[in-house]
């Protein structure tokens, strides 16, 4: 699944990818681009507005502050057509 949004003013540039600046999901090794300023990572906030965790844009999984899985691939629930 494509998605064409811009993620950050910097998604026009030319990027350059080193062992530096990469930073690939755990779950399915798609790359983030993470550094000091820009993420594909997806903050997760509870009602409180505190970060409990982030989640990968491409595979949906849910993880915490500490990279641990929370929910892995998506939705926990059962899906399908009846």
């Amino acid at each position: 699944m494509e998605n064409n949004q811009n993620l950050s003013p910097m998604q026009n540039e030319k990027k350059t990818k080193t062992e530096d600046n990469t930073d690939p999901c755990p779950v399915c090794k798609e790359e983030l681009y993470l550094n000091e300023e820009y993420t594909q990572r997806v903050g997760l906030v509870n009602d409180f507005e505190e970060v409990i965790g982030w989640l990968c844009p491409h595979c949906k999984t849910e993880y915490d502050t500490d990279t641990k899985i929370v929910r892995f691939l998506g939705s926990p629930e059962i899906g399908g057509e009846a």
